[in-house]
């Protein structure tokens, strides 16, 4: 009983120092919300790719699970009791400096950060949400609206919403990150290539488990040649700096982005598609029908029907996609095992996670000719 009270009074106390800071700020525009259906499917997993929490709405609440096993556990339960009475001591250190010096304080930004991270560790996601969006405000009061201070900010910002499973919300803070680092980092650095890859696969998990578009959209369609463009500049930036291992990493990134996309022409619609062919076409249909005075005579009317030469275009396009695909990932394939042929060192230092990765694009590719072969049989 006591741990439940001590939980209970934590969050009741953190709730009122939410309120008493969020105030000057209700102002802010939120973001827009994006719509997502479908079903998942198998595609190469990119290093750094955050896990995705289940998504059964059937399953008990995480924060619940997790006091259970911990009220089992005295180690566990203890070490909660100190994060909360952290958590209770950062939140009235920053009522009782918000009070003092008010609520733009710079001071603040640092005891909130570190408030907000300890939420993400009780699992208190929203509260942690609430308290790292305090603090973002602080910094571009402070700071100005593109800070280095807002990085870390914003990184944990993501995995709040992730634990609260808001993928949009967790969208729009990934691509802010990203447009910050952009802003920050020269196309050609290091940092602009690993910032490039952490919003990859970002959107590739996204993509893959349709949180955000439905599967075959045009907007998941263009959001995975967008990437991949991107993904193909870095890798020249990474090649003449002779980085071996980022240019390994570009690659695997490239080849799930070039599966992710196999998949999504999978799901496209024909509407999707760039046609000249109308999709339905007028023609004349007669018949001869029997007359009141005993006769017969012919009648005749325009029908509206589907064109049989624009579901050939469609099909002869759906092909030429997923052909295209299978060309990109081959040579991304031939690249990869050049790189590694060129580079033994780094090659045997990372032999299983190299071969898993070639195992998993040699099947993708196999997957990649069936359906070829399939789709070019006659359909009677």
């Amino acid at each position: 009983m006591h741990l439940l009270s001590l939980i209970t009074a934590a969050r009741t106390i953190a709730r009122c120092g939410v309120l008493l800071l969020i105030v000057p700020f209700t102002a802010q525009a939120q973001p827009m919300a994006s719509d997502a259906t479908e079903p998942e499917s198998e595609v190469l997993v990119v290093p750094a790719t955050p896990e995705l929490p289940a998504t059964d709405a059937s399953q008990p609440a995480e924060a619940e699970v997790s006091v259970e096993a911990e009220a089992e556990d005295p180690v566990l339960a203890a070490e909660r009791q100190v994060r909360l009475l952290r958590a209770q001591a950062l939140q009235d250190r920053i009522n009782d400096l918000s009070v003092a010096s008010g609520p733009f304080d710079p001071s603040l930004i640092e005891l909130q950060d570190d408030l907000g991270r300890t939420y993400l560790e009780l699992e208190e996601f929203e509260l942690a949400h609430g308290v790292l969006e305090q603090a973002m405000q602080l910094v571009r009061v402070n700071d100005g609206l593109y800070s280095e201070r807002q990085v870390e900010l914003l990184d944990a910002l993501v995995d709040a919403n992730i634990g609260l499973k808001e993928w949009e919300q967790v969208d729009i803070y990934s691509d802010l990150l990203f447009d910050l680092q952009a802003r920050m980092h020269a196309k050609d650095s290091v940092a602009y290539a690993d910032a490039l890859m952490k919003v990859g696969a970002w959107r590739l998990q996204a993509l893959r488990y349709n949180l955000l578009y439905r599967a075959g959209s045009p907007q998941a369609v263009q959001t995975l040649h967008d990437l991949h463009e991107q993904q193909e500049l870095i890798l020249g930036h990474a090649r003449e700096r002779n980085d071996v291992g980022q240019q390994w990493s570009l690659l695997k990134s490239i080849a799930a982005t070039e599966m992710e996309m196999a998949r999504q022409y999978n799901y496209q619609s024909m509407s999707g598609f760039q046609l000249h062919e109308p999709q339905y076409v007028s023609q004349t249909v007669c018949r001869t029908v029997p007359t009141a005075s005993g006769g017969f005579q012919r009648v005749c009317w325009q029908e509206r029907v589907s064109n049989p030469d624009y579901l050939y275009s469609a099909a002869s396009q759906r092909r030429n996609q997923a052909e295209r695909t299978r060309m990109g990932l081959q040579a991304t394939a031939r690249e990869m095992e050049a790189l590694l042929a060129e580079n033994p060192d780094f090659a045997e230092a990372n032999a299983e996670e190299t071969r898993l990765a070639m195992q998993s694009v040699d099947e993708a590719l196999k997957q990649l000719r069936r359906d070829t072969r399939r789709s070019s049989l006659p359909r009677w």
